[in-house]
């Protein structure tokens, strides 16, 4: 299993899981409402001994800390917080992975530092101009997921074959799915209710044609939170020559669904056109 470990920043402490001890390195960043075990099965699907990965659990997820203000969270925030870590393991280049809203956060970490990226990788992207809409329209959609959210998490607590959300991160008799659903019910909606006004506000399509790094954009064809389409129209707009991976009958998930040939797809990236460009 991957290892916790901290790292305190300049503003707050987050939390990264650790695996392997190999030369090549992988950063991976989580999505929306998910947190960095999702990542899991596919650091454990990497050989230790040719892959270090690191999966980190962006403020307000999992046991990093988590601020009040709806502002201190979104997709600049978690770029910002990812790239100051990465810099403090000095690592001196890694591939650099996001999934869904990872993605755009990805996308504007590479655009800020491009040169300390080998590879980059958008695996079920956002769209990185986010989406229509006036402020009244996104409140009314921010408030709709919240009233969703709230009855299905009431829903699982009247169930006990479903997550307890009161499961801790620490609690080692619970297994790393297990986890996952316990950090997704724990993320506070200050942190969710600034997530998706980020996810509507960004617009970072102008600057994907200018990455210098080699770029895939990998994706299932069955995802029903981003059509297919629209993640074609966004590696349409990548720079020439990115890589694209479709896989059938896989939803918005690799990382869940299909994390040893999405482990097998990075290894086949990093090692065919990141290493080749180094």
């Amino acid at each position: 299993m991957p290892t916790a470990h901290f790292a305190q920043l300049s503003r707050l402490r987050l939390e990264y899981f650790e695996h392997g001890h190999g030369p090549t390195r992988v950063v991976l960043v989580h999505g929306f409402e998910a947190s960095a075990r999702i990542w899991t099965a596919v650091q454990q699907a990497l050989p230790p001994e040719l892959y270090t990965s690191i999966a980190i659990n962006n403020r307000g997820a999992g046991n990093s800390d988590a601020p009040s203000a709806d502002a201190d969270y979104g997709v600049q925030h978690f770029a910002t917080d990812a790239h100051e870590l990465v810099a403090g393991l000095g690592w001196p280049g890694y591939t650099l992975v996001g999934h869904s809203m990872g993605g755009a956060t990805v996308v504007q970490y590479a655009a800020d530092h491009p040169e300390d990226i080998a590879g980059l990788v958008l695996l079920n992207p956002v769209n990185p101009d986010g989406r229509p809409g006036t402020a009244q329209q996104i409140e009314a959609r921010v408030k709709a997921f919240l009233i969703t959210r709230r009855a299905r998490l009431d829903a699982a607590a009247g169930n006990k074959s479903e997550v307890d959300p009161s499961t801790t991160a620490s609690d080692p008799t619970s297994d790393w799915r297990t986890l996952l659903d316990a950090d997704m019910a724990r993320a506070p909606e200050c942190r969710l209710r600034g997530s998706l006004r980020s996810m509507h506000a960004i617009r970072l399509g102008d600057r994907l044609a200018g990455l210098p790094m080699p770029v895939l954009l990998a994706c299932g064809d069955l995802d029903d939170l981003i059509p297919l389409p629209d993640m074609l129209d966004t590696w349409k707009r990548l720079p020439v020559g990115s890589g694209l991976q479709v896989w059938h009958g896989i939803g918005h998930s690799p990382n869940l669904e299909c994390p040893q040939a999405l482990a097998e797809l990075l290894r086949q990236f990093i090692e065919k056109r990141v290493v080749a460009k180094e």
